[in-house]
């Protein structure tokens, strides 16, 4: 997979060629930008200028078969699988952090007299067959070797590969293309999975059946919408684009959503507190469909369920992969705080926090992805 001489020197033609046209394309755009609001205006062709660059890269790696889409390491190209779903090699096997913070969490939770379950999200990367030859990603190594440590350790957990699996259906169908997010078919069979983990000790209050069934919600698919994070950086034409499947429930709704440090205060259905329609409006590099539950990570987000006063009370730390399990999750529950530690300010103290919500279950969600950074699982 080495690259020849000649093919850096065409390589790097080609791309000075591209970011001139476009340069010179809106070039006059943005001197006529410089109005009232005139620097905003130039930042977006900027912008504009890039997104086409990164296409038109992405677009002539495509050309010449290439299976990475860059090239300066492994880490930073975006790799097409032999099904030509598009990844990013892992290539931090250290987890650690990961174990430490599940452990902590853990004693935490016995602590303060909750309950406490570790749900393990697989990888992208059904197998390292599936990659290219000469490319190693540890994404699988580390879910196995975390699943292993909290089998050890006796810590309750989920392995939702397992589940996956049992579900039957093609391993990349649970999973978008361009993106490294799982999909919501995939999401709505964690949610089940941890709402009968819920109910067998006995957190089954307010149960709603109703809920958890899949023909109660509405789908509805936005076409070639979605351009995921690795097509972000490769382009639409290199990993192409994925519809969007916008899950509603059929059956009756009514929430508050709260974003204390953002001042944001929604009420309302499931549809009216948990969707952005923005983020599936169209294809973008500014949109981000995955988002259009809850439209980004913020560091808390508290949902109460006004239909289900007396289920229980969670708290899910976690990363992204949680977003569309915790929309669907709330209508098992009274609650629902969704702490971020990525986002949490010197200031603030999750400990504190959990503390004071007092919930019936602490959750931990993470992928492989954020296992080895101890920002992201370390409670504090």
């Amino acid at each position: 997979m080495k690259k020849t001489k000649s093919e850096d020197k065409f390589i790097v033609v080609f791309f000075l060629v591209v970011i001139f046209f476009f340069t010179a394309v809106n070039l006059w755009e943005m001197v006529r930008s410089l109005e009232p609001d005139g620097r905003r205006k130039g930042l977006e062709k900027l912008e504009l200028v890039q997104d086409h660059a990164i296409n038109a890269w992405g677009a002539l790696q495509a050309a010449m078969g290439k299976r990475l889409a860059f090239g300066s390491t492994v880490y930073e190209d975006v790799t097409l699988l032999d099904n030509g779903v598009a990844t990013m090699a892992d290539q931090f096997g250290d987890i650690t952090p990961g174990i430490a913070g599940a452990e902590e969490a853990y004693a935490f939770a016995q602590e303060i007299g909750a309950e406490y379950l570790f749900v393990a999200v697989p990888s992208k990367e059904h197998s390292e067959e599936d990659l290219p030859e000469g490319v190693i990603s540890y994404a699988n190594q580390k879910y196995y070797n975390m699943v292993a440590a909290l089998e050890e350790r006796n810590i309750p957990h989920i392995a939702m590969r397992d589940v996956l699996e049992a579900d039957g259906g093609d391993w990349y169908s649970y999973y978008y293309r361009s993106d490294h997010h799982w999909k919501n078919n995939a999401a709505f069979l964690a949610y089940q999975t941890v709402a009968d983990y819920m109910f067998s000790i006995g957190l089954d209050g307010g149960r709603r059946d109703e809920a958890l069934q899949e023909d109660n919600y509405e789908k509805k698919i936005y076409e070639q919408v979605f351009l995921g994070t690795h097509g972000r950086m490769a382009g639409r034409y290199y990993t192409g684009l994925d519809d969007y499947d916008l899950w509603l429930p059929k059956y009756d709704t009514e929430y508050t959503l709260d974003v204390p440090s953002e001042g944001i205060h929604k009420e309302g259905t499931f549809e009216d507190c948990f969707v952005n329609y923005g983020n599936v409006a169209h294809y973008s590099f500014d949109y981000y469909a995955y988002y259009t539950y809850l439209d980004r990570d913020y560091d808390h987000i508290r949902i109460t369920n006004r239909k289900n006063p007396d289920g229980p009370k969670l708290v899910i730390v976690r990363d992204s992969v949680a977003v569309p399990v915790s929309v669907f999750l709330a209508s098992q529950c009274s609650s629902i705080d969704l702490i971020d530690l990525r986002y949490l300010s010197a200031d603030d103290s999750a400990k504190d926090w959990i503390r004071e919500i007092d919930p019936d279950l602490l959750i931990y969600m993470f992928g492989p992805g954020y296992l080895g950074i101890e920002s992201a699982v370390d409670l504090r």
